[in-house]
């Protein structure tokens, strides 16, 4: 119950913030305006209302599936949040709080079903699993927002829980592959680039621990391949480019302006040299920015100060490491990182203005952080500061 309180009062928080410090124009209370609306079709023109989400507008009409702009597929990503919303409206007369109540209510479930997978890797690590599930503060503040990213996160957790609750049983029931393929295809219809990310880190996941090959081994593999498919799949079909997909998300991204936090991004062509190239810069940003020192906007200190923590915390990692690690815990770790890392480089490509950034990555801290924290030898960390007599 107080992590729903929690929850609650986070939601509560990104709204009155984006509010009364960004003003009107920020994307929470946009959706929720966009909801207002279509709360007003379902009155007065339910037909529309019920099909307005399947129908373009556009003179490409269904065209442009990666596209950022004049897109039915641009626009789905956030209509699917909007109709949602809309339906809170019955309720909520189209407050904003009270479907804040209503969206992060369904968003919680998220919190609660990674919880349940990383309990059972570290059973004896209760605390530390709550903190890495519940309590990652931008996390938790950019998930409880009305927006793409609470369910992007919710999504990801299903797909997650419902991958390794499987494997755990040994069985593909048809309940689990039906929420496996409905996450994958939210998931593709919002944000595309977390799609692509998890093909083949489920695979590799899958792949190791249905054969118990060597989870390094398996995941290396898997990734060269996909690697190789990735810059050369164009010249097999000549319809698929990957590359060109990632240089034009790029090439939009730069193309915004008025973002108070921009930072300067290599122009990427559709390249092995160039991807190669700018992997380091992507890592960077992705990784290590905003630095502690780096302080665009006055409102950012409390993130460099969070993500200063994380990169003291893999450092403290790296040299007080538990050694008792369960085998069979190791797939999914892998996974858990080699995903985390597509992902995180990809946004690294192509977001060009640190707010961005810290909200896109903070969706998938948990994959990370929760392991860390839970594989840290405690008591010999804490035995350094301990002052002998």
């Amino acid at each position: 119950m107080g992590l729903f309180l929690i929850k609650i009062l986070a939601g509560i928080a990104i709204g009155w913030i984006a509010i009364h410090v960004y003003g009107p124009g920020n994307d929470y209370w946009d959706t929720n305006d966009y909801a207002r609306e279509e709360y007003q079709l379902l009155l007065t023109n339910p037909g529309k209302y019920f099909t307005n989400l399947f129908t373009s507008d556009y003179q490409g009409g269904y065209a442009g599936i990666f596209s950022s702009f004049d897109s039915y597929w641009n626009d789905l990503r956030s209509n699917i949040i909007v109709k949602l919303v809309s339906v809170f409206n019955i309720f909520s007369r189209c407050d904003y709080y009270i479907n804040s109540l209503f969206f992060n209510f369904i968003v919680f479930f998220g919190h609660v079903i990674l919880y349940r997978v990383f309990i059972k890797l570290f059973p004896a690590k209760q605390l530390l699993v709550i903190i890495g599930c519940f309590l990652l503060p931008s996390m938790l503040y950019f998930s409880s927002g009305i927006h793409k990213d609470g369910i992007v996160f919710l999504l990801l957790a299903m797909l997650v829980y419902s991958v390794y609750q499987s494997l755990l049983k040994n069985k593909f029931s048809v309940k689990r592959l039906l929420i496996i393929i409905i996450s994958l295809a939210l998931l593709f219809l919002i944000r595309s680039f977390i799609f692509l990310a998890l093909l083949p880190a489920l695979f590799a996941w899958v792949l190791a621990a249905k054969t118990n090959w060597r989870a390094g081994w398996t995941f290396a593999a898997v990734y060269l391949v996909t690697g190789s498919l990735f810059f050369n799949i164009n010249t097999l079909t000549g319809k698929i480019d990957p590359p060109g997909i990632i240089t034009k998300k790029q090439t939009e991204y730069l193309a915004l302006t008025g973002a108070a936090t921009k930072i300067e991004l290599t122009p990427l062509q559709p390249t092995f040299k160039s991807f190669a190239s700018n992997a380091p810069q992507a890592l960077n940003h992705a990784l290590l920015r905003p630095y502690i020192w780096e302080l665009p906007v006055r409102s950012m200190l409390p993130l460099c100060i969070e993500l200063f923590i994380y990169q003291l915390l893999l450092l403290v990692f790296i040299f007080f490491r538990s050694k008792d690690a369960d085998p069979a815990n190791i797939p999914f770790l892998f996974f858990a990182t080699c995903f985390t890392i597509s992902v995180l480089l990809i946004i690294g490509y192509i977001v060009p203005n640190l707010g961005s950034l810290v909200r896109y990555r903070s969706l998938y801290l948990p994959l990370l952080i929760t392991p860390i924290l839970c594989s840290l030898d405690w008591e010999r960390l804490t035995g350094i500061f301990k002052i002998k007599k």
